[in-house]
């Protein structure tokens, strides 16, 4: 497992509806399965809202198995883990 201390910035790809595969800098991943999905507020009394992020465990079509989050204030979306 690696956890990242600084999330990766990831663009995710979209056909239809259904995410198809993420982009972290130069690698590209083919999504074939959401594995998991919750949602994170905290703090939400405080000023900026608190941390409000959404997140997804992925399927790769390696096998490989990836934790990602988007900050709901922002919409940006981040490469948190890789459970590979």
């Amino acid at each position: 497992m690696r956890l990242f201390a600084q999330p990766h910035p990831v663009r995710l790809e979209w056909e239809e509806g259904e995410l198809r595969s993420m982009r972290v800098a130069d690698r590209r991943w083919t999504v074939v399965e959401v594995v998991r999905r919750w949602r994170v507020d905290i703090e939400w009394w405080q000023k900026g809202g608190g941390v409000a992020r959404d997140h997804l465990t992925l399927r790769t079509a390696d096998g490989t198995l990836c934790e990602i989050f988007a900050d709901r204030h922002t919409g940006d979306w981040y490469l948190q883990r890789l459970l590979d």
